[in-house]
C-alpha cells in the first residue's frame, strides 16, 4: 500500500538529488524584484517541511497562504516553515517548530523521509532547506491567525499532473515576470515553493516511470498518491 511507497521514496532521498536542474523548471524569469540588491554575505538560513499524509485515499500536502502585509511575500502561498531561531539546534529542528506554529501540527508522529536541495530567495535573502516527512495520521490543522490565512489541502496527484502546470505574466515592483506555476483548486504555487515542489515532482516521477502506482484497491499492492 502506500506505506511502501513512502519507503522507496525515502531511499530515493537519500541519494543523487535531481537539484536546480529541476528546480528551475519552475523558475521566474526574473526572481529579484526588490529594491536593494541583498548582500549574499548576510543569507539568513532557514527551512520549510513538506509533511505527506493520507485523506480520502490520496496523499496531500498543506500549503499555507500568507496573509496580506507589507512585504516580499504578502499573500503567497508557501511551505510551513521559517527562519532559524538561536534555540534550534539543526534546519530540521527549526522546520518543525515552525511546522507546530504555523499550522499546529506537533513533530510527534512524523517520518522524517529526507530533505531536498536548498533552495535560495533573493527577496529575502533567505536560503531555504526543505524537509519531507510523513504521518500515518489525519492531521489536525491549528492555523496561526497572525501568519496563515488559509491553508491549503493539496492532493499530490494534482500537483504531479501535467494539467496542473500554467503560466502567468505580471508586473511586480516594475518587473515583467513571467512565472510557470502549479494551478491547484485555483490556487497559484509559484516562485520558491514551486521550484521546491518541482524537485520532489521529479524524485517522484523517477519512481513512478519504475514502478507505476496508478491506483489503489484492494486487491493489489499499488498506492494511490
Amino acid at each position: 500500500m502506500h506505506d511502501h511507497f513512502i519507503n522507496q521514496l525515502k531511499e530515493l532521498l537519500e541519494g543523487e538529488l535531481p537539484g536546480k536542474k529541476a528546480q528551475n523548471k519552475m523558475s521566474p524569469n526574473v526572481r529579484f524584484t526588490g529594491k536593494i540588491i541583498p548582500n549574499r554575505d548576510e543569507i539568513r538560513e532557514s527551512s520549510v517541511l513538506i509533511l505527506l499524509y493520507m485523506k480520502d485515499n490520496q496523499l496531500h500536502i498543506p500549503f499555507t497562504q500568507r496573509p496580506k502585509y507589507n512585504g516580499a511575500h504578502s499573500g503567497q502561498i508557501s511551505l510551513p516553515g521559517g527562519k532559524v531561531e538561536p534555540q534550534d539546534k539543526n534546519l530540521l529542528e527549526t522546520a518543525l517548530r515552525e511546522t507546530h506554529e504555523e499550522i499546529g501540527v506537533t513533530s510527534e508522529n512524523l517520518q522524517i523521509l529526507g530533505s531536498l536541495t536548498p533552495t535560495y530567495i533573493p527577496n529575502s535573502n533567505f536560503n531555504v532547506t526543505p524537509y519531507i516527512a510523513y504521518t500515518k495520521e489525519l492531521p489536525t490543522f491549528i492555523p496561526d491567525s497572525y501568519e496563515v490565512e488559509k491553508i491549503i489541502e493539496a492532493p499530490l496527484n494534482d500537483l504531479i499532473s501535467p494539467k496542473a502546470l500554467d503560466i502567468f505574466i505580471r508586473t511586480i515592483n516594475g518587473h515583467n515576470i513571467k512565472a510557470p506555476y502549479f494551478n491547484v483548486d485555483n490556487h497559484q504555487i509559484w516562485g520558491a515553493t514551486a521550484m521546491i515542489i518541482s524537485e520532489l515532482k521529479e524524485i517522484i516521477n523517477t519512481l513512478l516511470d519504475s514502478n507505476p502506482l496508478d491506483s489503489c484497491n484492494a486487491h493489489n499492492d499499488q498506492v494511490s498518491l
